[in-house]
């Protein structure tokens, strides 16, 4: 499927599963077979979560920027990329009414989606925006037996580019009036995101007034985050216990950000990579025109910009996934069938390539593994210098 055709696509499973076969929007009106309807989720797999990123990371100043350049802005370096993320499924005896999903990157302008091929095996499969900023792929099948395989692959070349917009305060006037849009979206709270607790309302009141710039507001929130939230790895709690507590890891450091921002007005929201993630928030400038800062409150220490080549595999922290009929922080890996549970593989692999025959591809190749902890796997001599 070539880039213009992907950017076309309408990513309904109405589109993508066949007469006779379920599509995943779908499951109210059909008659349920007999036996219990089973779901598993990564929150029920053990060990660690795929959200922790926490040591600091010195740039090389090559792969990684030290500083953002000095006469150049815009979205710069590009890297080219392979992903591959699929689903597999193995009988291990009759079971019907088979569905599966996993996360799969959207287009942003500093994530460009060259191609993407699709792939499938004894099943119904497509690709869908579930909505804005959330993408997933997804499969379906009305039955699998023992021993029998059912997968879908979906085969990315992504180009990725650092960014550096050259933003700074002067560029944005005091007050804001953003779209109503944005305002709907980005302002209220999301799950384990609680914008109105008594916690945040209390911080906020003593690290900003009304009086103060937004851009001001935005980077004290995320100076009090990186320094006053201890570095802890564990599942994430939520904003009121990081704010009461004081630990955890790159997740909780990144909510507390977003929540302590829309509390005074201005909207923001996570972005989610391998391992990671970090925070925009939006400012308009003095023509109106609307702006996602990025700001970092963990593992990197930029503000206002961002200095290595990561995937994005989310944007935003409230997304309805109407097969579960809830709003998620985080789109995971899910599956459901009823009959006897089937053997499920999730699996998704980065690996950098070279832009022209022979050039170095840099580091940074990633493999999600079982736990959905996406390992470092490449053996260049910069990946030391990678986030782990």
């Amino acid at each position: 499927m070539q880039r213009r055709d992907f950017l076309r696509h309408a990513f309904s499973w109405a589109a993508v599963v066949s007469a006779g076969v379920q599509g995943f929007a779908s499951t109210g009106t059909a008659k349920r077979p007999s036996g219990s309807l089973s779901v598993l989720s990564f929150g029920q797999r053990s060990g660690p979560r795929p959200v922790y990123s926490v040591v600091p990371v010195v740039g090389d100043g090559r792969w990684i920027w030290k500083q953002p350049p000095e006469n150049q802005t815009g979205y710069l370096d590009p890297r080219s990329y392979e992903l591959k993320v699929g689903i597999r499924l193995q009988g291990t005896g009759g079971a019907v009414r088979i569905q599966a999903t996993t996360p799969v990157p959207l287009e942003y302008p500093e994530q460009k989606i060259e191609n993407v091929r699709l792939e499938t095996q004894g099943c119904e499969a497509g690709l869908r925006e579930i909505e804005s900023g959330a993408g997933q792929l997804g499969l379906s099948a009305p039955r699998i037996e023992a021993g029998q395989v059912i997968a879908a692959v979906a085969t990315y070349r992504l180009t990725l580019h650092k960014q550096y917009q050259g933003f700074e305060k002067a560029m944005f006037p005091r007050e804001q009036r953003p779209p109503t849009e944005i305002r709907k979206r980005y302002l209220q709270n999301s799950p384990g995101v609680e914008t109105n607790c008594r916690e945040v309302q209390v911080l906020v009141r003593s690290l900003a007034s009304p009086a103060d710039h937004p851009w001001d507001q935005a980077r004290r929130f995320a100076s009090w985050s990186a320094e006053n939230i201890q570095a802890r790895l564990g599942p994430y709690t939520s904003v009121a216990a990081a704010i009461r507590d004081r630990v955890g890891d790159c997740e909780e450091r990144s909510a507390v950000f977003v929540a302590l921002c829309r509390a005074v007005g201005i909207p923001a929201r996570l972005v989610w990579i391998p391992n990671h993630n970090w925070s925009e928030f939006y400012l308009t400038d003095e023509f109106g025109v609307g702006h996602w800062i990025p700001a970092h409150t963990a593992c990197y220490s930029w503000f206002g910009w961002v200095g290595a080549h990561e995937l994005i595999l989310q944007k935003g922290d409230r997304v309805y996934v109407p097969e579960r009929r809830r709003h998620f922080r985080l789109l995971d890996d899910w599956a459901r069938w009823s009959g006897a549970a089937p053997e499920i593989h999730w699996t998704a692999e980065l690996v950098p390539q070279p832009s022209q025959l022979g050039e170095d591809p840099g580091p940074g190749a990633r493999r999600k593994d079982g736990q959905g902890e996406w390992v470092l796997t490449g053996s260049h001599e910069s990946d030391q210098y990678m986030r782990r």
